[in-house]
């Protein structure tokens, strides 16, 4: 059915290397291609940017305080403010990484998915509608209610930028891989264009612009998913049962799971079924555990979810805006799992892989596939939609977090620490947008960096150290009568050490010599094979491997070590959220206990009141 219907597949998205050959022998040979008209590329992002780029200058107009500048005057709906947060949290991780682990690894990619949308349920009960009750701007306006005011706000802003450089970075990244896979753009020239558009978003149009580039992004995500699970489900019928049946029994599917360790004992249709089960991907239930406390526990304290809920005008606008949100997200993230297994059953991981070895292209390149293929003007118009849908996904998240991390700077930091709260509104906008500035020039330059990973597994250094420092301080802040300024402080400062740290050790970060070692132990298994490998492509497969294997041995000097001076990895947790979370929690509480403040005392009352009534509040904008 496959072939009949999407004929161009035949030979474009055939498999690769030696076990794909073996699994579709008639296929042919795969090339990379690259989208034929570029025109058409050309234009769908044109028409995006330059829509953007529209509503930052309207909005631009009309931000005249700081009040303006971060929160829009406190005066979004809770629908708009909803899809805003939609559009915020539904980053390339989900789109772009979560769709291509699950081309890759079938269920365990839904895993991330599953985390992403919990984590909206702490953020309901026990977040939302008391920082709005509060009513300022930042997570370190909370924190200073009842805590010492400068030195509160400084470390707290720290803090936050490290989250929202961490959580940004990936984006960056991933907006420059898809802008270089699909024009043909240098990667750095990529990724200085992400970062001056959000530059100009955020400098130029502040809240105003970025929720509504928020908005637009999430309606045409939601939208352009629907549209690929429609075309996906089209040729079965829009029958389920078939959909998932005809990826137990496809042989790209199949030809994958073989050559992954957990499946190398399996065969024919028992491949197929166990791309359907746990365990491909994330194989060690302790990582799993702790991928989902960080996932859950980090977005209650993310510093650009929590500033949204300061742009409505109540607490009761909060708790909706988090409904409308969580709708949003969950309708995307059902899309989003069609979208991965279909990438798997029509395009198939070798080629997903081939062009991008975190799978981070499969939604675009799935897109393509279901509308004539490439070399076609259908295929390329709807890869080149898919692909500014995804890209203005990454701008307005990275838009989001640049202007997190600059009212941590401008407002806790210059404002607060400081000036000690006393600046004129020309000053606090005009060090919001110096703050801008600085937050890009860093998040671009690290980017530069940060090439080659998956941009879901980046991800998680942001929510650890959210979870780990930010989550325990604001917390037991809201609602520990015990908690004191000492300890918030080192548990924030020591929270976001432990968790940068351990993530410095893990085996997230690249290690040359056991990359140099995985090269040989692969040289000397293909030498091994060779003998017993009769077909010609095959054996033209393998030689190729086996050359590409010794030129990255030969290209790492035998004692290389990683960043932090290691030659392997310390601990065996990629996301280090089971140890970083306890100890943020376990600072803050035996810290308190052994310290005495009088002020954070004192103000318990009065914080109470505030928090579960709003009395005494008032708008971000009279702040």
């Amino acid at each position: 059915m496959r072939f009949k219907r999407y004929p161009r597949l035949t030979g474009t998205f055939g498999a690769i290397g030696a076990t794909a050959v073996s699994a579709t022998a008639s296929a042919e040979p795969v090339t990379k291609t690259a989208i034929t008209h570029h025109g058409l590329t050309f234009f769908v992002f044109g028409l995006v940017i330059l829509s953007t780029l529209l509503i930052t200058w309207f909005a631009s107009r009309r931000n005249r305080t700081a009040g303006d500048f971060y929160t829009a005057g406190g005066a979004i709906s809770p629908a708009k403010n909803g899809l805003a947060i939609a559009g915020d949290y539904l980053s390339a991780a989900a789109f772009l990484g979560a769709s291509g682990l699950i081309a890759l690894y079938g269920f365990d990619g839904m895993i991330y998915l599953v985390g992403f949308f919990a984590a909206f349920i702490p953020v309901l009960l026990f977040i939302a509608e008391p920082c709005r009750n509060l009513g300022r701007y930042t997570i370190g306006d909370v924190l200073a209610m009842r805590n010492s005011f400068r030195s509160t706000k400084a470390v707290s802003a720290v803090s936050s930028v490290v989250v929202a450089l961490a959580y940004m970075i990936p984006q960056i990244v991933g907006g420059a891989v898809i802008v270089r896979a699909l024009v043909g753009i240098d990667y750095n020239v990529s990724v200085i264009g992400v970062g001056a558009l959000m530059l100009i978003y955020v400098a130029c149009g502040g809240m105003r612009a970025t929720t509504w580039v928020q908005v637009i992004k999430a309606v045409l995500l939601i939208g352009a998913s629907f549209i690929l699970v429609v075309l996906a489900w089209l040729p079965f019928g829009f029958r389920v049962p078939a959909f998932m049946d005809g990826i137990v029994h496809s042989p790209f599917v199949q030809a994958h799971v073989a050559t992954l360790s957990a499946a190398a004992s399996l065969r024919g249709d028992e491949l197929g079924w166990r791309f359907l089960e746990p365990g491909l991907f994330l194989n060690k239930p302790l990582e799993l555990l702790s991928l989902g406390l960080a996932l859950v526990l980090g977005t209650a304290a993310m510093p650009h979810i929590l500033m949204r809920f300061f742009t409505v005008k109540d607490a009761r606008a909060a708790r909706h805006s988090v409904m409308w949100a969580m709708l949003g997200i969950g309708a995307c993230h059902l899309f989003i799992i069609v979208i991965g297994f279909a990438a798997a059953y029509f395009v198939g991981a070798p080629m997903i892989s081939s062009l991008d070895k975190g799978g981070n292209l499969a939604a675009p390149l799935l897109a393509q596939a279901l509308t004539g293929g490439p070399n076609s003007v259908g295929g390329d118009l709807m890869l080149a939609f898919i692909a500014a849908v995804a890209f203005a996904t990454i701008v307005a998240v990275v838009a989001g977090l640049t202007l997190a991390a600059a009212s941590s700077l401008a407002h806790d930091v210059y404002v607060g620490a400081v000036r000690g709260g006393e600046a004129s509104e020309r000053q606090q906008v005009v060090a919001a947008r110096i703050a801008t500035l600085f937050v890009g020039v860093v998040a671009i330059s690290v980017s530069i960096l940060a090439r080659g990973q998956n941009v879901a597994q980046l991800v998680g250094l942001g929510y650890a150290v959210a979870a780990s420092a930010n989550l325990p301080a604001l917390v037991l802040t809201l609602y520990w009568k015990r908690c004191t300024t000492q300890g918030v402080l080192i548990g924030i400062i020591g929270g976001t050490l432990v968790a940068i740290v351990l993530v410095l050790v893990s085996p997230n970060m690249t290690y040359p010599s056991m990359q140099r070692q995985a090269a040989l132990d692969r040289v000397a298994v293909i030498d091994t094979r060779l003998p017993t490998v009769q077909d010609a492509a095959q054996r033209s497969a393998l030689l190729a491997e086996r050359s590409a294997a010794i030129a990255t041995a030969s290209h790492i000097a035998a004692d290389a070590t990683s960043l932090v001076g290691l030659s392997a990895p310390l601990i065996g947790l990629r996301n280090p959220g089971i140890i970083s979370i306890p100890i943020g929690f376990l600072l803050v509480f035996l810290v308190s206990l052994f310290t005495r403040d009088a002020t954070a005392s004192s103000r318990w009352a009065e914080l109470v009141v505030r928090r579960e009534t709003g009395y005494g509040a008032v708008t971000a904008l009279d702040h």
